[in-house]
């Protein structure tokens, strides 16, 4: 086997799966800053039911 070859394809190899990592945590990071901007806020009305506890 030609080792150069080798040695080429495993370079290859590590930095394609270092870019996956790193790609895959900052679609992470977005998709989770989707979630929060795409989460309805509940309004807060005058007639909640924490009023009539107290």
């Amino acid at each position: 086997m030609n080792w150069l070859i080798l040695i080429i394809f495993g370079i290859f190899a590590i930095a394609l799966i270092v870019f996956l990592i790193i790609r895959n945590q900052k679609d992470e990071k977005e998709f989770e800053k989707e979630l929060d901007n795409d989460y309805p806020k509940p309004m807060k009305e005058d007639n909640d039911f924490e009023d009539f506890t107290h």
